[in-house]
């Protein structure tokens, strides 16, 4: 029975995010016909420059998984009332003051990053984009309860179904108030899904949201752990935002809406990977306070091996189909599309083998490592960024974010006994050293003969299902 609920919410994490994925390449195309790829890149700076609101984020919604998974190994659920009305009032009191503090900066950080032209469309976003992030972080909390008690696919059918109407929203309101409708939509959209997860939430747990149930000592808990985890949101906030308005600097909004194209969809997979494994983080919970383990395998080092090969596979896939991609979403063969793709593909795959040591370590509360992590990065981010922006432009910014991204992972990633988290390679090195060359292979193939893409891309599908076929076989290493 477990096994099946933990498949079921593995299954709908990455649907979610899939279905999502697929909702956003019509809602870019969509808005890429009808507004234009700068205000798209307008649109990005501003969602970039309001995440910086993220700074209050104190890993509220992240640990309330971590204790709700707790409390319910521990049978003590009376405290799970008490947990979410704590959280959601220590979130409100640290997100709406953040809110209005940087409101007036990043007023005037728009002026002198985005192009004259669309400095008043910008700011006029501001807010609004504000919004949603506080409604967000509400529903992250409301959210996190769902989650602990692994019932991710109630929370993933919850974010599914807003996104669908976001989508529709947004195209209704695109034809008659231009980029300020896609806006309005996300608040919309934040506003239902804050508003479902209460209901879910509330009746999973039979509790009145309304009723005031402060408790000072898992006030203590949460913020002993989320001070930790502030330290995270800080440096954090300093990566894909400050990349973001570099590039819009250097690289002008054409670049920027490009680059944001790319990477949304490179994020896509990425988020459809993360989210299935954050889906496991109860199991390493309470793994990580159970007495004894049998398994021959831990589930970190199962999750490892499985984000290894998906993502690779993935990533392999979408890059090979990188021109027809464009054609197709875009309208043309557009070169900065493709190749920003590449280069944020390899950045990325390194980040998602970092993504099941990240919620180990969550689960673990050990969050020292997550932290020099996220200092390296955006100390990187900082000093790099500038000086190959000023020299190579939109391209110096897409190659500090390769190296940010890269260096931060690699750390996290040997934070913890490599050895353990990699101990399922140590059987299969021969199949796992022929499945990285081939996929590598095969997209350098199709940069330098792109005439005979289908060809590669089936050779590709032919042999990674050999690959998987000989290591399925060796079933005594996976029991």
């Amino acid at each position: 029975m477990k096994n099946k609920k933990t498949i079921t919410n593995v299954l709908t994490s990455g649907g979610q995010v899939a279905l999502i994925g697929i909702m956003y390449y019509f809602l870019y195309r969509f808005l890429l016909e009808k507004l234009g790829v700068k205000l798209l890149g307008v649109w990005s700076v501003v969602m970039s420059a309001s995440s910086i609101a993220n700074i209050a984020d104190l890993g509220i919604a992240t640990s309330m998984v971590r204790f709700v998974s707790l409390y319910e190994h521990k049978n003590n659920l009376k405290r799970i009332p008490q947990l979410i009305f704590t959280g959601v009032v220590l979130n409100m009191l640290i997100f709406i003051p953040i809110c209005l503090i940087i409101w007036p900066i990043a007023y005037l950080i728009l002026g002198n990053i985005v192009e004259e032209n669309y400095v008043t469309t910008a700011r006029q976003l501001l807010p609004f984009s504000l919004l949603c992030v506080l409604l967000n972080s509400l529903a992250g909390v409301y959210g996190s309860l769902l989650d602990g008690f692994r019932k991710n696919y109630i929370r993933n059918s919850i974010f599914s179904f807003s996104s669908l109407l976001f989508l529709f929203f947004t195209i209704l309101s695109v034809k008659k108030y231009g980029i300020i409708g896609v806006i309005w939509s996300q608040v919309f959209q934040s506003s239902l899904t804050l508003i479902l997860c209460i209901i879910f939430a509330t009746r999973l747990v039979k509790f009145n949201p309304f009723k005031w149930n402060w408790n000072k000592v898992i006030f203590k808990e949460i913020f002993s752990y989320g001070i930790q985890f502030q330290l995270t949101s800080i440096t954090g906030i300093l990566n894909e935002p400050v990349t973001k308005m570099l590039m819009s600097k250097f690289g002008g909004l054409a670049f920027t809406g490009y680059y944001e194209m790319a990477s949304k969809l490179v994020m896509q997979i990425r988020g459809v990977i993360v989210s299935a494994n954050q889906s496991l983080m109860p199991l390493m919970v309470k793994e990580s306070v159970a007495t004894e383990n049998k398994k021959k395998f831990s589930v970190l080092s199962l999750s490892f091996a499985s984000v290894f090969f998906i993502s690779l596979l993935s990533l392999s896939f979408l890059n090979i189909l990188s021109p027809i991609v464009s054609k197709v979403w875009i309208g043309h063969d557009e070169p900065i599309f493709i190749n920003v793709l590449l280069v944020v593909s390899v950045c990325m795959f390194i980040n998602l083998l970092s993504a099941p040591t990240y919620f180990a370590l969550l689960s673990f509360n050990k969050l020292n490592p997550i932290i020099i992590s996220q200092l390296i990065m955006a100390i990187i981010n900082i000093a790099l960024g500038y000086f190959l922006g000023s020299i190579l432009g939109g391209y110096g910014i897409v190659f500090t974010w390769m190296i940010v991204v890269i260096v931060g992972s690699w750390y996290l990633i040997k934070s913890l006994d490599f050895r353990n988290t990699a101990q399922l390679f140590f059987k299969i090195k021969i199949e796992t050293l022929s499945f990285v060359v081939l996929n590598i292979l095969f997209v350098l193939l199709c940069r330098i003969f792109p005439d005979y893409i289908y060809v590669f891309l089936f050779l590709n599908m032919l042999s990674s299902g050999l690959i998987f076929f000989l290591i399925l076989t060796k079933n005594k290493y996976l029991q």
